[in-house]
């Protein structure tokens, strides 16, 4: 495969579109911002990075939006993955030579993580893209990065287990599973390590992460730079996830279509995280690249920052 040069974001107006986008620029790559046409008007990226409009279920619109590209990068909101199969076979007919799937979180390629019920879309996703794939005779191939929680993200707005606005810290269960956490940025430079390396993750899911730790440390780490007062409440991960499982039933019953907003979502993304036996992965490390791990020292500076 010849070197990626032109990249197309779909999804570039969210958090991690917005992220890769500049970042990606920053690194020498040619940028196309691929948003809906009802988000263009919000839409503000650099000079230097081409921005267009398509809709997601039009295979036409698409095409015009990714013909050029070398590779396509999947950011969109979970919930546009029911749109991937249109996705795929535009790719295709654009000439795209590899895609980023929409992953970027949990591990969706774990044997049991169906039983978590939230990453329903994007195991159907990635279905319908082998599917596609294997009936053309394009040569497109594609790379699937599982980097866990977004941590600096999750605690600037209030969405990860450390929240600092009221200085508690969520502790499930023993507190001491591992699991694996990426800073925003540094999933940029993952992206740009595919990209730069596409044969090496041919059609296969690519594991990274920018630490990997416990609660316990985490708790530890926190009493250390973030002052005093925290407290910590802890959580039996069972009655969670049946709390959660409930409620994801009782949306399905009354029609919810957004999820990801869904206090079940959260709930049971959790769950995903925090089993006591790692039954759905959320410690991938005997599968990560470890060469972009980053110590303790780091996290612990990072916290500070954080926790101001």
């Amino acid at each position: 495969m010849s070197a990626i040069q032109k990249v197309a974001v779909l999804g570039a107006n969210g958090t991690l579109g917005r992220t890769l986008v500049e970042d990606l620029s920053n690194a020498g790559f040619k940028i196309t911002a691929i948003t809906r046409p009802e988000n263009f008007r919000k839409s503000t990226f650099s000079p230097n990075v081409v921005t267009t409009t398509a809709e997601y279920n039009e295979v036409d619109s698409l095409v015009k939006a990714f013909s050029g590209q070398d590779a396509l990068i999947e950011a969109f909101n979970p919930s546009a993955a029911i749109y991937q199969e249109t996705i795929v076979r535009a790719a295709i007919a654009a000439g795209v030579k590899h895609i980023l799937t929409p992953d970027f979180s949990s591990d969706t390629f774990n044997p049991h993580v169906d039983e978590v019920l939230i990453f329903e879309g994007k195991r159907k996703a990635q279905r319908e893209l082998e599917a596609v794939i294997a009936q053309s005779a394009a040569q497109v191939s594609w790379t699937a990065l599982i980097v866990g929680g977004w941590y600096d993200w999750g605690i600037k707005n209030g969405v990860f287990w450390i929240d600092k606005t009221n200085k508690t810290i969520m502790r499930f269960g023993s507190g001491e599973q591992k699991y694996a956490i990426s800073r925003l940025s540094h999933i940029s430079d993952f992206v740009v390590h595919v990209l730069r390396n596409p044969e090496k993750f041919r059609n296969r899911p690519a594991y990274f992460a920018t630490h990997t730790v416990t609660t316990n440390q985490l708790i530890a780490l926190v009493a250390e730079v973030g002052g005093d007062g925290w407290k910590v409440t802890d959580v039996d991960v069972s009655s969670f996830v049946e709390r959660g499982r409930e409620m994801w039933q009782q949306d399905t019953e009354d029609g919810v279509e957004n999820r990801v907003a869904s206090q079940a979502w959260a709930m049971l993304g959790s769950a995903a995280i925090f089993d006591e036996s790692n039954r759905y992965g959320g410690d991938f490390g005997t599968k990560l690249e470890k060469e972009w791990a980053e110590g303790v020292d780091t996290l612990k500076e990072e916290l500070r920052e954080l926790l101001i």
